[in-house]
């Protein structure tokens, strides 16, 4: 696959317990990773889209980037956080400086943020008719200035030259828009539900012919799935509960026993339900928006994801169609997709993002 240009760009995913690299090409004709790395980060330095103690991850961002041999490269950040603020709403027609003086003048009047506390940017999602009048339907995206700014310094003390932070559901959104085919086997699959579950979180990013149209974080991952089993069997450590999750053959069907490997196969299965029943309130709210909205396929990502089986649990749990993200008919990778697609997406950039 030939991609024009020869200057790479470097696109950082900054998560909880980790920030994960890649280096590659962007053109029309799809993306080529050429370089994927994975930087660890101790518990409680990077929380929730906030980094902690800047002079700790300068470190080591420092030397997990020379360890990489990676160079002084154009760099886009890739970040999720609860405090993102995302608003659809309707404007009559108008022109794109007639949209900026509306947005700049009643923002307050549609998310309840201190404009001077954000960064909002805009998506055109689009026309439709409402009450027999064409309305412009756009996406409000808000960002507070303090964690851009946080990232921005970060990539700069490491001497990178940062020109974008993005957020998951943009990255993960844009890179289903321009991927094509979904693991050799789903094409033009109209709306997506990408249920990327991390460490600290889970992010659920709802995407409709390569738009997002919902972002949700729910307050559960892989560590406190963890942590919860450790409550069930308090001598085992982080690395043996891993290790064990590793070994699971089925976890959609339900073990019988009392070792240890069946004691935590249904306590990750119960766990597993709790993030399932909170994912489904978000797939409700996004169908009844509109008679017509529906999901299509949900598309698992991220560490837990890995678990043999959890595709079928999801499966039998929405009564829908399920697939963890193995590849990308226009994406050239040797990385796992599942754990480096927002990275990945954080390399494309499209023209119909604004800002405010």
């Amino acid at each position: 696959m030939a991609i024009l240009g020869n200057s790479k760009t470097l696109s950082l995913d900054f998560g909880s317990d980790n920030i994960k690299g890649v280096e590659g090409k962007y053109s029309g004709k799809g993306v080529v990773v050429d370089n994927c790395f994975k930087i660890d980060l101790p518990k409680g330095l990077y929380v929730d889209g906030e980094i902690t103690d800047l002079d700790q991850m300068t470190y080591l961002l420092r030397t997990g980037l020379s360890e990489n041999k990676v160079g002084q490269l154009e760099t886009h950040g890739v970040f999720n956080a609860s405090s993102v603020v995302m608003r659809e709403i309707s404007l009559p027609k108008a022109t794109h400086e007639e949209i900026e003086a509306i947005i700049n003048y009643q923002l307050e009047d549609y998310i309840p943020i201190n404009p001077e506390d954000y960064i909002v940017k805009y998506l055109d999602l689009g026309s439709r008719i409402e009450d027999g009048i064409e309305k412009l339907i756009l996406l409000l995206i808000g960002i507070p200035r303090t964690t851009i700014q946080a990232h921005l310094t970060l990539l700069k003390n490491v001497n990178l030259k940062p020109s974008v932070l993005d957020y998951h559901g943009n990255a993960i959104a844009k890179l289903l828009h321009e991927g094509g085919d979904i693991n050799g086997a789903y094409k033009n699959v109209q709306t997506i539900a990408c249920v990327d579950m991390g460490d600290s979180h889970t992010s659920i990013s709802i995407v409709e012919d390569g738009v997002i149209k919902v972002a949700r974080v729910v307050e559960r991952g892989m560590g406190f799935v963890v942590d919860e089993i450790k409550r069930k069997l308090p001598h085992l450590e982080d690395g043996q509960i891993l290790e064990y999750m590793d070994r699971i053959d089925d976890i959609s069907q339900k073990k019988m026993g009392l070792d240890d490997e069946v004691i935590l196969a249904e306590a990750l299965r119960e766990n597993l339900f709790g993030i399932l029943d909170m994912i489904e309130m978000i797939f409700r709210y996004y169908k009844t928006r509109e008679v017509s909205n529906e999901i299509d396929l949900v598309l698992l990502q991220g560490g837990l994801s890995r678990i043999r089986g959890i595709d079928k649990l999801f499966h039998d749990f929405f009564d829908m169609e399920v697939t963890r993200l193995k590849s990308l008919e226009k994406v050239k990778t040797n990385c796992d997709l599942s754990q480096y697609a927002n990275a990945i997406g954080g390399l494309i950039r499209l023209k119909e993002v604004k800002k405010k």
